[in-house]
């Protein structure tokens, strides 16, 4: 028995500094990758990437090559500065590597570790992604293709009708396609509360996935912080969290549920997978957990979907206000296509090889996922000579690997015409292996029809005088360095290239 009793909180801290003291000395025997300096008891703490610092990202690749480490308070950490690194762990050592390290802000307190994106690698993950897949395989995903025009028309119109309002607009398609896709529910405005609370879990989550955001999710005792202690506001942040999401993901399954009850349910991914008990019945589960499995990879689908498509159609229009000469170039291909006398469709792809290539290059110039999402090693394991302990949390550096290109910084679309050896984008920037986004080909879809429409019916360009707002201009704009790595609100123009663009725009929605 203690003379002097401790409170549990500083017993905690006093055994993680003997743990980082006998961690140190154990490691000294194992050769570990390339690592930044660090502090005597703090290791890399103060390196851990709480936001995205793109130069830092950069700077470790060429210090330390396709691997870095770090460590504080015992907890590993490896970022993977390259493809052939991040292929070899994610791909082909893909048993070992699937799994999320199990955080105690976003896992346990928002309870978001029942969401895909979040989930560790368990029978229910392979249950739910195995759900997913039924509707968002490659063939799956283009019987979309009509929704997503209808969409894209109404789009297109708002867009002629309130140009300023450039931002919502696209908000408001995205969340209509993937709402219709995975609920059958149809919104008119970007206030709706689906995409309101959407946008509330997207926001926080950004700010407390990356790695270093929390000192709770590297010291995972000090959970046990009563909510008045000092440094315990994760617990506010994380109930938040949890209010939020719960709701975001329960009404419109709810709404659902309700629809079928009394008949008048449209087909959508929850309606069809709840209508249908040989699917329940195959996934292996009871019905009770299967229920709850597609609640959560339909809010999975719906919040993951919006952000990361939000931020590439952005940065298009960011690029183009910026590159005119590219802009035509692409609108000059698509009107040899269409005429300029029809929409673009998912057909006219394999014919428009310069807007295929243009929006690699947007992908490529500003990936919208820098570091992917953490990975977490299950055992010891040995890449290129050096000890990757289990329970290692693992990113891959996508802003990195974007860059291994000759003039990273340079827009230049051409890069994937001309040869053959820069890598295509769509496979790093959807993640890798068996986390791969299971979305991507919806979303691939969406971003070309988009894209291709916005170019065939507008020009974009940067404003001619200081905007009203005091926004900055397209060449001032800057990102969030958060997880989804958007960019912040820019002043440009958008119009219709000409008066008969403008009224085949006006025309499209009376085919509505």
């Amino acid at each position: 028995m203690f003379l002097f009793p401790l409170p549990l909180p500083y017993v905690g801290i006093a055994l993680v500094i003997l743990g980082v003291v006998i961690n140190r000395a154990l490691k000294k025997r194992v050769v570990y990758p390339p690592s930044p300096p660090g502090h005597w008891l703090l290791g890399n703490l103060l390196d851990m990437p709480r936001t995205v610092e793109w130069d830092k990202l950069l700077r470790w690749k060429n210090d330390h090559g396709g691997i870095t480490y770090l460590t504080a308070f015992g907890k590993s950490m490896v970022l993977l500065n390259d493809m052939e690194t991040s292929k070899d762990l994610f791909d082909r050592r893909a048993k070992n590597y699937s799994h999320r390290p199990q955080t105690v802000v976003v896992g346990e307190l928002m309870g978001l570790n029942k969401t895909i994106v979040f989930q560790d690698y368990t029978d229910r993950y392979r249950s739910i992604r195995k759900l997913t897949q039924q509707v968002l395989s490659p063939d799956a995903s283009r019987k979309y293709q009509s929704l997503q025009i209808d969409i894209i028309k109404r789009f297109l119109d708002r867009v002629l009708v309130d140009p300023d309002d450039f931002r919502e607009q696209c908000r408001l398609a995205l969340g209509r396609m993937i709402l219709m896709v995975t609920y059958g529910v149809d919104i008119k405005t970007a206030d709706s509360e689906f995409i309101t609370n959407a946008q509330h879990v997207s926001d926080t989550v950004n700010k407390s996935a990356m790695p270093g955001a929390h000192v709770v999710d590297l010291i995972p005792v000090f959970k046990y912080l009563p909510k008045w202690f000092p440094f315990a506001s994760f617990h506010k942040i994380g109930d938040y969290g949890r209010r939020i999401a719960l709701e975001f993901v329960n009404r419109p399954f709810a709404y659902v549920q309700r629809a079928m009850a009394i008949g008048s349910a449209p087909p959508s991914f929850v309606a069809d997978l709840l209508g249908d008990p040989e699917i329940l019945a195959k996934s292996g589960r009871h019905s009770t957990d299967a229920i709850e499995d597609i609640k959560w990879a339909a809010g999975t689908m719906f919040s993951a979907g919006i952000e990361t498509s939000f931020t590439t159609i952005l940065t298009f229009t960011l690029l183009m206000a910026l590159h005119p000469t590219e802009q035509v170039r692409a609108q000059q291909e698509i009107d040899k296509v269409t005429g300029g006398t029809r929409i673009v469709t998912l057909e006219d792809r394999v014919n428009l090889p310069y807007v295929q290539a243009l929006i690699r290059e947007v992908f490529r110039w500003h990936v919208p996922v820098p570091l992917g999402v953490p990975r977490r090693s299950a055992e010891d394991d040995d890449c290129k000579g050096y000890c990757i302990p289990a329970d290692t949390i693992l990113m891959p550096n996508v802003w990195a690997i974007s860059q291994a290109v000759p003039e990273p910084h340079k827009f230049n679309p051409d890069r994937f015409l001309n040869s053959n050896r820069t890598t295509d984008p769509s496979d790093y920037i959807f993640g890798f292996g068996r986390r791969i986004c299971p979305g991507r080909h919806l979303a691939e879809n969406f971003i070309f029809l988009m894209i291709s429409n916005i170019l065939s019916n507008f020009t974009i360009s940067p404003p001619t005088e200081k905007h009203s707002d005091g926004l900055p201009l397209p060449s001032e704009a800057v990102f969030a360095p958060a997880m989804v790595s958007c960019p912040e609100p820019f002043a440009f123009n958008i119009k219709p290239r000409t008066e008969e663009h403008a009224e085949f725009v006006t025309s499209l929605v009376s085919e509505v």
